[in-house]
């Protein structure tokens, strides 16, 4: 294979990762739905080698699961959440306490342009793209990327039961106040209080992941939610 042709390859698996995520993320493919490689070949106009791989990133991620020899999105796990939420609540705050000691006025001040940004021109990529970056880079301040990556998974496990409760307006201005609040605290080096703020979001976010799931168990059927 030439240079060029494993750049191209390269490439495509990447653009199909980021395109699949993105479909789960969102919705476009529902919880429990049914999905094989020839089908995304046909939809994405691509060969079976990059399927395969972004397929098998997923699984990794927890968006996609086999079932027998093909593949299902993964569909919302209640037990799961429950737990995910319960990590999230021992690491987050550990990590924002390092930030308010570590944390460098500029680069708080780039995570609130990003913020604000996303939060003026409000789209489904930029808000997708802003709800999985925001608390893995607040995280990154600490310095430790252990932290960092827990963060990522977190976030990724969680982002797509959130975008069911925060399509409306007033739960993006909500998300927007929160995230804000958090980063004030860290810049004024209170580690306290971004601690608490932190925990205080999560149990909020959770509470309305489980009572938005829950009301969207008709729509999504019996595939696609497990778990309490």
């Amino acid at each position: 294979m030439t240079a060029t042709a494993a750049g191209h390859r390269q490439q495509d698996g990447r653009d199909i990762l980021s395109r699949l995520r993105f479909s789960i993320l969102s919705l476009e493919f529902l919880p429990g739905e049914p999905i094989s490689e020839r089908s995304l070949e046909a939809q994405f106009k691509i060969s079976r080698t990059p399927v395969r791989e972004a397929l098998f990133h997923l699984i990794r991620d927890g968006l996609v699961i086999r079932e027998g020899r093909g593949y299902a999105v993964a569909p919302f796990d209640m037990d799961e959440i429950d737990e995910v939420f319960a990590f999230r609540d021992i690491v987050e705050p550990a990590a924002v306490r390092l930030a308010a000691k570590l944390a460098t006025p500029a680069e708080i001040d780039l995570i609130r342009e990003s913020i604000m940004s996303g939060h003026r021109e409000f789209t489904p990529e930029s808000w997708l793209e802003l709800g999985l970056d925001f608390h893995v880079r607040c995280a990154a301040l600490s310095r430790n990327r252990c932290l960092a990556a827990a963060m990522q998974d977190v976030t990724t496990r969680t982002v797509r039961a959130r975008w069911l409760s925060f399509t409306s307006e007033d739960g993006r201005a909500t998300t927007h106040r929160e995230h804000s609040e958090i980063l004030d605290l860290i810049c004024a080096r209170d580690a306290d209080g971004a601690a608490r703020a932190v925990l205080a979001h999560s149990a909020a976010v959770r509470q309305e992941v489980r009572k938005t799931i829950g009301g969207a168990r008709r729509f999504m059927g019996r595939r696609g939610v497990v778990g309490r």
